[in-house]
């Protein structure tokens, strides 16, 4: 049997409905289904998943993997080992392409120069009933739309395995996701690949709409996660290319939230009781759909979680010098896409 050019990972954890649909949209697309398969981790759901599988039928080859419930990471990586496509195309179990997807994510590959990655958007549904969802998702489409005017150019900090595609062999040289990284696995790679000369390149036309849903505690976790890795990751070139960067996102955020963050970082006291007020505002039910209030809620809570975890990595002495230069007069480089540091 003759390979397919393209590998669809999907890793999914208890979500069979979403599934469904993402699955149904890949049978709509505008390729032959012959080039393309899909590989299907299932990360040990309990729902059924592996069943309801086994008695599909699709126009297209499917594959499904299952393995006891070990996170994102390492389902991307058991799904890249098996894949026999020379492309990876990553696609989240809750985003539904549109469907030229593939067709956009192929000829991408084929028109630009050298190694890239592409990166297709995940597109925003009319409303979601989650505050802090409707807050990321208004985040991401900013940084969609500064990428169609040219404002700047994607970088690793963009690579959201929720709508991705690079070359296998770029993945398996790069060394996989790190298994040990349970949010912003994705990002971590991506940094990887920069680092080997692979490019970043954003196609609006790859589109696939986000079916979003995830707990408050889930939102807080991974902000949390951005600040301890993007201390780690911002370093990795030089010390002080990374505490410039900090200090240039800091120095970027309005001056009373500045003002109010750091001040809840120095006094554990303060940022804990904000952490539970903010908390109790977005889960009150008057918070649904009222974006003037709830917005606001959610980028101070995002970078509440980010600075604190932020801080805690980088000590109190480096972080009092990221601090100083922030404050310390005009601000310094940042990372594209960051409305401040944590928030994307």
């Amino acid at each position: 049997m003759t390979a397919p050019r393209l590998s669809v990972i999907v890793p999914t954890y208890n979500r069979r409905q979403r599934l469904g649909r993402v699955l149904d949209a890949l049978g709509s697309q505008t390729v032959s289904p012959e080039i393309f398969e899909v590989v299907v981790i299932d990360d040990g759901s309990t729902d059924g998943t592996r069943d309801w599988l086994a008695r599909q039928t699709f126009p297209f080859e499917v594959r499904t993997l299952s393995q006891s419930n070990a996170g994102p990471a390492v389902a991307r990586n058991t799904g890249i080992r098996a894949a026999r496509g020379e492309l990876l195309v990553f696609l989240d179990d809750d985003v539904v392409p549109v469907p030229q997807w593939l067709d956009e994510h192929v000829r991408t590959h084929d028109i630009a120069p050298g190694d890239i990655v592409v990166l297709g958007p995940l597109s925003s549904l009319p409303r979601y009933d989650q505050p802090w969802v409707a807050w990321e998702q208004v985040q991401v489409e900013k940084q969609y739309a500064a990428m169609e005017r040219g404002d700047w150019e994607p970088t690793y900090r963009q690579f959201w395995t929720g709508n991705a595609s690079v070359s296998r062999a770029r993945v398996l040289e790069a060394g996989l996701f790190d298994a040990e990284c349970l949010r912003g696995e994705d990002v971590e790679l991506g940094w990887r690949l920069a680092q080997r000369g692979v490019g970043f390149r954003f196609n609006p036309r790859a589109q696939g709409f986000h079916h979003a849903e995830r707990s408050l505690e889930s939102f807080c976790r991974a902000h949390e996660s951005y600040g301890r890795l993007e201390v780690e990751l911002f370093g990795r070139t030089s010390r002080d290319e990374g505490r410039a960067i900090l200090a240039g996102n800091l120095g970027r955020l309005h001056p009373a939230q500045r003002h109010l963050l750091l001040q809840a970082v120095k006094r554990p006291w303060m940022g804990t009781e904000l952490e539970r007020t903010l908390r109790a505002a977005l889960t009150s039910p008057l918070a649904i759909h009222r974006t003037r209030l709830t917005n606001p809620a959610c980028s101070l809570l995002a970078n509440l979680l980010y600075w604190r975890a932020a801080a805690a990595a980088l000590g109190p002495e480096e972080f009092r010098e990221v601090t100083r230069r922030a404050l310390g007069g005009a601000p310094g480089p940042a990372v594209n896409g960051a409305e401040s540091g944590g928030v994307s």
